[in-house]
């Protein structure tokens, strides 16, 4: 687990180098196989995943709608098959699956495709069942990941996701063509950025070792971080085997805060673009949140942008992570909530990569 944690900086670069601009080659999802003329077409698109995978749908739904302006409903690939949905011919269907083999989305994939809609699969495996059955693929380009918890693989998918929204922008012209070079610039210094995120993992280390007997936690993301939110807490549960639980930040005072006392440690995302306005609109929002949680005594986990010194004064557990526009910054944001789920596990005694009744590929329901 930890080695394919570090591996990251190179998935995110070897992705990078099958997806963006080439000399001679000017379509570069050409796996995609769907036409300009279909990609203009769609009214909406569905995105049907399990677990980590529907995680990052999640975050892809803020990728999709910002940069193409298409509505985007994300789903269980448990329930969709079940639920009788109402996917339209004119609709795409994106399918996350890190290995290609999952049932349930293969299942959800087989109904999209019988109600007549187009078909995307985002996998890591060339040649996988999902990959065949598609209409068209992304492949994730992330490698072989043998731990069961998914790390690089889940990172790998938000970077094809906001591949897939960039891509859907450009054609549909909802992004002009300046728009479309400045997020290919600031997707560009994402492995570099990567890399200096994984500089905090000794933090980390010092942070589990505070926090390691406890049995609760709860982790708190606003708007797109929301969904890292929730993968940071299913990385605690499924490596170290504590119950976590994940909520929008603005959610707090509709039930979650009751639970906050000095027994149950928060953790909080508190990420924010200066050049943004929505986005320090939204870290202002948190951080009003955030200080009344730690007035109350509560043990707090903060995860900001390098620089900020309002983060470092609420919480001496700060961890900061390099700048970048909001929806890229969730790759970021992720990646020490991964490395505190390992320092964790480890502590307790936990096989991170072979945690109990999980395993890499789930292929019945």
């Amino acid at each position: 687990m930890l080695r394919e944690i570090y591996d990251q900086p190179r998935a995110a670069l070897n992705a990078l180098a099958n997806y963006l601009p080439t000399e001679g080659r000017e379509n570069t999802l050409r796996d995609v196989r769907l036409t300009a003329d279909d990609l203009r077409a769609i009214s909406k698109v569905n995105i049907v995943a399990s677990g980590a995978s529907r995680h990052a749908g999640l975050v892809g739904e803020f990728m999709i709608e910002r940069l193409s302006s298409v509505p985007v409903e994300v789903d269980y690939a448990s329930q969709y098959c079940y639920r009788e949905p109402l996917t339209q011919p004119n609709e795409l269907t994106v399918l996350l699956s890190q290995s290609g083999t999952t049932a349930d989305t293969i299942a959800a994939l087989r109904e999209a495709k019988a109600r007549g809609a187009k078909t995307l699969a985002i996998c890591n495996v060339q040649g996988a069942p999902i990959t065949r059955e598609s209409d068209g693929n992304i492949y994730t380009h992330a490698g072989e990941e043998i731990s069961v918890a998914a790390t690089k693989s889940f990172t790998s998918q938000l970077l094809a996701l906001f591949v897939l929204a960039l891509h859907l922008g450009s054609e549909r012209r909802s992004l002009t063509a300046a728009e479309t070079r400045e997020h290919l610039h600031q997707v560009m210094m994402l492995p570099e950025k990567i890399e200096h995120t994984l500089a905090c993992n000794e933090q980390c280390k010092s942070i589990a070792l505070a926090f390691q007997k406890f049995d609760d936690f709860m982790f708190l993301g606003r708007d797109a971080s929301f969904p890292i939110a929730l993968e940071g807490a299913l990385k605690l549960k499924e490596t170290a085997y504590i119950h976590a639980e994940g909520f929008p930040t603005g959610e707090m005072k509709h039930g979650p805060s009751a639970l906050v006392d000095g027994n149950l440690p928060v953790v909080m995302i508190l990420t924010k673009d200066d050049a943004d306005a929505a986005s320090r609109l939204r870290y202002s929002k948190s951080m009003s949140v955030a200080k009344e949680i730690a007035a109350r005594g509560t043990k707090m986990i903060a995860i900001g942008c390098a620089g900020d010194e309002e983060v470092k004064r609420l919480t001496p557990n700060a961890i900061t992570i390099p700048a970048m526009t909001p929806l890229l910054s969730t790759i970021l944001e992720i990646i020490p909530l991964q490395l505190l789920a390992y320092h964790i596990a480890v502590l307790r005694g936990v096989d991170v990569d072979r945690p109990r009744n999980l395993s890499k590929s789930v292929t019945t329901e």
